[in-house]
């Protein structure tokens, strides 16, 4: 089953590639057909020199567009590196897991560390507040739930770019400042959960990593639309999960359901 399962992983992983794809140009059509390759041959996604192969080109990508890459373009390239790695020892299974455990647990701990540690502007909930003001991808979220008119939320634009004629201090709903304080306790403690529970030796927390990945996966990429970086996640967290299909489908449907928020935002529908 863990050999299922790391092939699952795996899977998933160049379906992302192929839904998002990394890259432009040449660099981005070699992406392209090593994923195609990978999932038309079976033997190909079993072989280390593709995930290495896949793992240069991640980690091109992110010197060409240095210092600007997102943060999963990097994790892209640590991933595909572990499979390289994975596939060559006697478990790659095993190896497997043990990397996806340890990556999803630094990704999570890093984050924690960053905003609770190294960003006051985080903590103060600043952050979550410019982010909903200025994103367009959260607009629609920012309206619903905030309670801010268009006109409210163009004057609060206004006002942060220093526009001539903006308004004199930002104008925000009792209902925003409580959305973006819970957004901010959220973030903070279930990435902290998540790097407790993933860094933590097995036999305190593997009943809780792959529930508590799951449902930050489901309410957090509701609303945050990078599903690129949520595939990762799961790829690397069903790559680790516990024995038993049941957990599999879980990692399978929630990937899914993410796949869904990135086509279908909740906030159009509403």
């Amino acid at each position: 089953m863990s050999g299922n399962r790391m092939r699952l992983a795996l899977g998933l992983t160049l379906v992302a590639l192929l839904w998002s794809p990394v890259g432009s140009g040449a660099l981005g059509l070699a992406v392209l057909a090593l994923a195609g390759a990978g999932l038309l041959l079976p033997a190909a996604l079993r072989h280390s020199a593709l995930w290495a192969a896949l793992a240069g080109l991640a980690g091109l990508r992110v010197a060409l567009d240095w210092p600007l890459p997102d943060n999963h373009a990097y994790l892209l390239a640590y991933w595909c590196l572990a499979a390289a790695l994975a596939l060559r020892a006697s478990d790659p299974a095993l190896e497997l897991a043990a990397s996806g455990r340890v990556l999803i647990g630094l990704v999570f701990g890093f984050a924690f560390v960053w905003k609770a540690l190294l960003s006051p502007d985080f903590v103060s909930g600043d952050f979550q507040r410019f982010v909903w003001l200025t994103d367009p991808r959260f607009e629609l979220a920012t309206m619903r739930l905030g309670g801010l008119s268009f006109d409210a939320l163009d004057a609060n634009r206004a006002f942060l770019l220093g526009a001539p004629g903006a308004p004199g201090a930002l104008e925000l709903p009792p209902a925003f400042r409580v959305w973006t304080w819970g957004a901010t306790i959220w973030t903070l403690i279930a990435e902290g959960a998540l790097a407790i529970a993933f860094l933590a030796p097995q036999r305190l927390t593997a009943r809780f990593r792959d529930a508590l990945l799951l449902g930050f996966c489901v309410v957090t990429y509701a609303f945050a639309p990078v599903a690129g970086f949520a595939w990762l996640l799961l790829s690397m967290g069903l790559a680790q999960a516990r024995p038993g299909r049941g957990w599999t489908a879980a990692y399978l449907a929630v990937a899914v359901l993410v796949l869904l928020y990135d086509q279908m935002p909740w906030s159009r529908l509403v």
